[in-house]
Protein backbone atom coordinates (compact mmCIF):
# COMPACT_ATOMS: atom_id res chain seq x y z
CA UNK A 1 0.00 0.00 0.00
CA UNK A 2 2.84 2.41 0.87
CA UNK A 3 4.50 1.67 -2.48
CA UNK A 4 1.25 2.45 -4.32
CA UNK A 5 0.84 5.72 -2.40
CA UNK A 6 4.47 6.68 -3.08
CA UNK A 7 4.07 5.85 -6.77
CA UNK A 8 0.84 7.88 -6.97
CA UNK A 9 2.49 10.88 -5.29
CA UNK A 10 5.52 10.64 -7.58
CA UNK A 11 3.33 10.50 -10.69
CA UNK A 12 1.24 13.42 -9.45
CA UNK A 13 4.36 15.48 -8.83
CA UNK A 14 5.65 14.60 -12.28
CA UNK A 15 2.38 15.60 -13.93
CA UNK A 16 2.22 18.86 -12.01
CA UNK A 17 5.81 19.76 -12.83
CA UNK A 18 5.32 18.90 -16.51
CA UNK A 19 2.11 20.92 -16.63
CA UNK A 20 3.78 23.88 -14.98
CA UNK A 21 6.73 23.70 -17.36
CA UNK A 22 4.43 23.54 -20.38
CA UNK A 23 2.37 26.47 -19.12
CA UNK A 24 5.52 28.54 -18.62
CA UNK A 25 6.57 27.92 -22.22
CA UNK A 26 3.31 29.00 -23.82
CA UNK A 27 4.29 31.90 -26.09
CA UNK A 28 2.74 35.23 -25.27
CA UNK A 29 1.56 37.41 -28.13
CA UNK A 30 1.81 41.13 -27.58
CA UNK A 31 0.57 43.74 -30.02
CA UNK A 32 3.63 46.00 -30.23
CA UNK A 33 1.72 48.99 -31.64
CA UNK A 34 -1.05 48.85 -29.04
CA UNK A 35 1.45 48.53 -26.19
CA UNK A 36 3.76 51.34 -27.32
CA UNK A 37 0.85 53.63 -28.22
CA UNK A 38 -0.67 53.06 -24.76
CA UNK A 39 2.66 54.02 -23.17
CA UNK A 40 2.88 57.13 -25.36
CA UNK A 41 -0.62 58.16 -24.22
CA UNK A 42 -0.17 57.22 -20.55
CA UNK A 43 3.11 59.11 -20.17
CA UNK A 44 2.19 62.11 -22.33
CA UNK A 45 4.96 61.45 -24.84
CA UNK A 46 4.04 63.97 -27.51
CA UNK A 47 7.27 65.38 -28.90
CA UNK A 48 8.62 62.26 -30.62
CA UNK A 49 7.54 59.94 -33.39
CA UNK A 50 5.95 56.50 -33.41
CA UNK A 51 7.14 54.15 -36.13
CA UNK A 52 5.31 50.87 -36.68
CA UNK A 53 5.45 47.95 -39.05
CA UNK A 54 1.66 48.02 -39.23
CA UNK A 55 1.71 51.23 -41.26
CA UNK A 56 2.29 51.57 -45.00
CA UNK A 57 2.44 55.39 -44.84
CA UNK A 58 5.90 56.90 -45.46
CA UNK A 59 7.22 58.41 -42.24
CA UNK A 60 5.13 56.09 -40.08
CA UNK A 61 7.35 53.04 -40.52
CA UNK A 62 11.13 52.63 -40.44
CA UNK A 63 12.45 52.71 -43.99
CA UNK A 64 16.01 51.62 -44.88
CA UNK A 65 17.47 55.10 -44.27
CA UNK A 66 15.79 55.39 -40.85
CA UNK A 67 16.95 51.90 -39.82
CA UNK A 68 20.47 52.88 -40.80
CA UNK A 69 20.24 56.21 -38.97
CA UNK A 70 18.71 54.88 -35.75
CA UNK A 71 20.15 51.39 -35.40
CA UNK A 72 23.04 50.96 -37.82
CA UNK A 73 26.15 52.62 -39.14
CA UNK A 74 27.92 52.90 -42.50
CA UNK A 75 29.06 49.27 -42.47
CA UNK A 76 26.52 47.42 -40.35
CA UNK A 77 22.73 47.60 -40.11
CA UNK A 78 20.19 45.26 -38.50
CA UNK A 79 18.28 42.89 -40.76
CA UNK A 80 14.64 43.95 -40.43
CA UNK A 81 13.53 41.00 -42.57
CA UNK A 82 14.07 38.97 -39.39
CA UNK A 83 11.56 41.15 -37.54
CA UNK A 84 7.88 40.41 -38.12
CA UNK A 85 6.38 43.28 -36.13
CA UNK A 86 7.65 46.37 -34.37
CA UNK A 87 6.60 49.64 -32.85
CA UNK A 88 9.02 52.20 -31.54
CA UNK A 89 8.71 55.68 -30.06
CA UNK A 90 11.75 57.91 -30.57
CA UNK A 91 11.94 61.43 -29.20
CA UNK A 92 14.89 63.49 -30.35
CA UNK A 93 13.20 66.86 -29.88
CA UNK A 94 15.67 67.79 -27.12
CA UNK A 95 19.22 66.63 -27.94
CA UNK A 96 20.08 66.44 -24.23
CA UNK A 97 17.18 64.20 -23.16
CA UNK A 98 16.43 60.78 -24.61
CA UNK A 99 13.25 58.78 -24.74
CA UNK A 100 13.08 55.59 -26.79
CA UNK A 101 10.58 52.78 -26.27
CA UNK A 102 10.59 49.89 -28.70
CA UNK A 103 9.05 46.45 -28.98
CA UNK A 104 10.18 44.14 -31.78
CA UNK A 105 8.78 40.69 -32.54
CA UNK A 106 11.34 38.46 -34.16
CA UNK A 107 10.35 36.52 -37.28
CA UNK A 108 13.58 34.63 -36.58
CA UNK A 109 13.89 34.21 -32.78
CA UNK A 110 17.54 33.18 -33.23
CA UNK A 111 18.20 36.79 -34.30
CA UNK A 112 16.98 38.27 -30.97
CA UNK A 113 20.39 38.45 -29.29
CA UNK A 114 21.99 40.00 -32.37
CA UNK A 115 19.24 42.60 -32.63
CA UNK A 116 19.51 43.36 -28.91
CA UNK A 117 23.16 44.26 -29.50
CA UNK A 118 22.15 46.87 -32.11
CA UNK A 119 19.85 48.48 -29.54
CA UNK A 120 22.62 48.51 -26.94
CA UNK A 121 25.06 50.07 -29.42
CA UNK A 122 22.52 52.84 -30.15
CA UNK A 123 22.46 53.76 -26.47
CA UNK A 124 26.20 53.31 -25.88
CA UNK A 125 26.91 55.60 -28.85
CA UNK A 126 24.71 58.26 -27.23
CA UNK A 127 26.64 57.86 -23.97
CA UNK A 128 29.95 58.20 -25.84
CA UNK A 129 28.70 61.37 -27.56
CA UNK A 130 27.89 62.84 -24.16
CA UNK A 131 31.60 63.36 -23.49
CA UNK A 132 31.42 66.23 -25.97
CA UNK A 133 28.10 67.56 -24.66
CA UNK A 134 28.10 67.83 -20.85
CA UNK A 135 24.40 68.76 -20.70
CA UNK A 136 23.31 65.34 -21.99
CA UNK A 137 21.18 63.20 -19.68
CA UNK A 138 23.67 60.34 -19.27
CA UNK A 139 22.01 58.77 -16.20
CA UNK A 140 18.86 58.10 -18.23
CA UNK A 141 20.94 56.44 -20.95
CA UNK A 142 22.88 54.37 -18.41
CA UNK A 143 19.62 53.16 -16.82
CA UNK A 144 18.23 51.86 -20.14
CA UNK A 145 16.53 48.46 -20.07
CA UNK A 146 17.08 45.84 -22.79
CA UNK A 147 15.20 42.54 -22.67
CA UNK A 148 14.41 39.44 -24.68
CA UNK A 149 11.06 37.83 -23.82
CA UNK A 150 10.06 34.87 -25.95
CA UNK A 151 10.07 36.01 -29.58
CA UNK A 152 10.28 39.68 -28.57
CA UNK A 153 13.04 42.18 -27.94
CA UNK A 154 12.21 45.42 -26.19
CA UNK A 155 14.10 48.39 -24.86
CA UNK A 156 13.29 51.46 -22.79
CA UNK A 157 15.31 54.66 -22.50
CA UNK A 158 13.39 57.14 -20.40
CA UNK A 159 13.38 59.11 -17.17
CA UNK A 160 10.36 56.87 -16.40
CA UNK A 161 12.27 53.66 -17.21
CA UNK A 162 11.01 51.64 -14.23
CA UNK A 163 7.34 52.48 -14.73
CA UNK A 164 7.42 51.99 -18.51
CA UNK A 165 9.30 48.71 -18.16
CA UNK A 166 6.69 47.53 -15.65
CA UNK A 167 3.95 48.37 -18.18
CA UNK A 168 5.69 46.38 -20.90
CA UNK A 169 6.26 43.45 -18.55
CA UNK A 170 2.58 43.54 -17.63
CA UNK A 171 1.73 43.25 -21.33
CA UNK A 172 3.88 40.12 -21.39
CA UNK A 173 2.15 38.77 -18.30
CA UNK A 174 5.19 39.12 -16.06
Amino acid sequence: MKKLLALTLALSALLISCGGEEAAQVPVTVNAAETVNAIVADYGLTEGFVFTSSSAEPGEYLDADMILGYYGDAVDVPDFTKISEYCVYIDESDPDVYTDVGIFRMADPAYAETFLQYLKVRVSDKIAEADQYPTRDVPTLEAAVFEITGDYVYYVVSAEVDAITADIEAAFGK
